[in-house]
Order: structure tokens, then sequence, then C-alpha cells
């Protein structure tokens, strides 16, 4: 497609991103939220692409683990566009503004649903990090405050961690890393090496991080919630192998949240073998299944060669 022009985006566009992001995620879209916030990360690139004037494609990178991987997120292209190579090439354009703003560069690092994974064929380079499924139930403050008191457990010693506490989890990384069953730590689909580089990253943008250990593992989870058209979208990212200590950080997440606001949509991410008993407690929570659970794959791909000069405008 000739005549597609890329720019960065800015507070202005928001309209722009509105316009692109028609129809994503059924009401529950992260983007209208958090676009401000991303515009004034220093770290974080907003890229909008347009035709004739008008925007037709969106993405985003972010740099994290000290400055090593892109995190691509965001991507999108409006519903008229798709097909047509749009995507293809304004992430290629993303990808390589990233590395010539930020040469250290070794990787791209981005989600993507299990299913679209498992079709392509591999051999392209990219290798999995991480495959977590996804629970998506609703509920309202009424019903969590009612249903609260039966979802009785053991006293679980779940708390909210403080920097300092945060910083002292990324220091003792065997127990860590045993927990999420690698390297590379969740929340809401953005992943980030356990180094300290990252502690600032994720302690902030309204996220928090819980932890809880028993004699034989330690159980972390981090939520990022945030206003969205139906409501509050609540994200869990959940690591640890043990039921009841993950339970037990649920209440604590919703008992958090029950008083706060009307209608609640939890996304609740979590390892295959805890599926069944987290959705059994949240249905015996009041909450209702709202679409099928989804597995979501998170990819790495290194980058290699040179980066070539880049034209503000691409063809597809």
């Amino acid at each position: 497609m000739e005549g597609l022009l890329f720019r960065v985006a800015g507070h202005e566009d928001y309209p722009a991103m509105l316009r692109v992001s028609e129809g994503v995620h059924n009401g529950c879209d992260f983007l209208p939220a958090l676009f401000h916030r991303w515009v004034d990360q220093h770290n974080r690139t907003i890229l909008l692409a347009e035709l004739n004037g008008t925007a037709v494609g969106l993405i985003s990178t972010y740099i994290v683990d000290g400055g090593d991987t892109a995190l691509v997120q965001a991507w999108r292209v409006h519903p008229c566009c798709r097909g047509r190579g749009v995507g293809r090439v304004l992430r290629q354009y993303a990808l390589s503004l990233a590395r010539q703003q930020h040469p250290g560069l070794r990787r791209q690092r981005y989600s993507e649903n299990a299913v679209i994974f498992d079709s392509k064929p591999s051999g392209d380079g990219v290798r999995e990090v991480m495959r977590q499924t996804v629970l998506c139930f609703e509920g309202t403050s009424d019903t969590l405050m009612t249903h609260m008191p039966s979802l009785r457990l053991p006293p679980g010693g779940v708390s909210q961690l403080t920097p300092p506490q945060l910083h002292a989890l990324f220091s003792d990384l065997a127990p860590l890393h045993s927990a999420i069953g690698g390297r590379v730590i969740t929340s809401d689909c953005e992943g980030y090496c356990t180094s300290p580089s990252n502690i600032k990253l994720m302690d902030n943008g309204n996220r928090n991080v819980f932890a809880s250990r028993t004699d034989k593992d330690l159980t972390v989870t981090i939520s990022h919630s945030y206003g969205v058209e139906k409501g509050l979208r609540y994200n869990i990212d959940c690591f640890g192998r043990d039921l009841n200590s993950v339970k037990a950080h649920l209440i604590t997440h919703m008992e958090g949240v029950s008083r706060a606001v009307d209608v609640i949509r939890f996304y609740i991410y979590v390892r295959a073998d805890l599926l069944e008993g987290v959705r059994r407690f949240c249905a015996d929570a009041g909450l209702r299944h709202v679409f099928c659970d989804r597995q979501q794959v998170l990819l790495e791909k290194d980058f290699e060669g040179e980066t070539d000069s880049l034209p503000l405008r691409g063809s597809a």
C-alpha cells in the first residue's frame, strides 16, 4: 500500500487511537485507559500509520531489561486496511526505529494468542518464553461482598510488597525463578526479566505485587487495573504451584476492589495445572465466566544485522 506515513503519537492523537482501536477487546480494551500514561513514558514510543491524513494503524515499543529488550504491544490496524500489509510494514518500521534509538537492543518480546502461534511454521527464530491460560470472569461489587465470607481458606500470609521488599524478591532469584518457571515475569502481557533494572518499571502504573511463602513454595501475584468501557478491568498474573496459596492471593485482590467499583472484569493469568481449581474458585465467588479460556504465549526473537535508515513513508 503506497502512501503510508509513520509518525510518533502524542496526547493530541487520542481520537486517532480510538479510531484505530474500533471494536478491539469488545469494550474492555486497555489502550484508551493507558494511552496518555504511555505517551508520557520516556522509554516507550507509540507510532501511528496514516494514509491520506487518516490513522489506520498503531503500535507501541517499550524498552525494558536495561535496554536489552523491546516489548511490542498494542499492534493494531483499522478494519478498513486489514489484510493489506499495513501491520507488517508498521511493525518493521517500529522495530527499526527502536534499534536506531537504542543501539543496545538485543531482542523483541511480545505476546500472541497460542492458537495463532501454534498454527505457524517453526524455524523463524522465535522462541517460547512462557505460556499462560487466561480466565475471564465478571461480577459486581455486591456479588463479591456477598460471597467473600464463604471463601474461607487457611491464613495465607499474603502481603503487598513495598519497594524494598520488591528489591529483596528480585535479589533471591532461585525461589522466584521456581515460582515463575523461568527468568521472565509477566504483568498484563508485559514480560520483564527478573533484573533490578526492571523493578522501577514494574513498581509504577497502578501495578501491585503480592507475595506469600510456605515451607515449599513461593507464590507471587501482580495486579494491574484500570477503567474500561464496561467498568473496571482487573488483571492478575499468578505465579506459584500451590492452589490454596493462589486462592488466598485472589481473595486478597478481590477484597481490595469489591468496594471500589460496580462492574469488575477479572483477567486471571494462571498456569495450566491450576486452571480447574481457579475456575471453580471464581464460580464460588459468584463471578460469571465471560468467555472461553484462551492460552497466551510470551515470545522472543533476537535481532540480527544492522538497521537501515528509515524513511517516514513506507509501502506495503
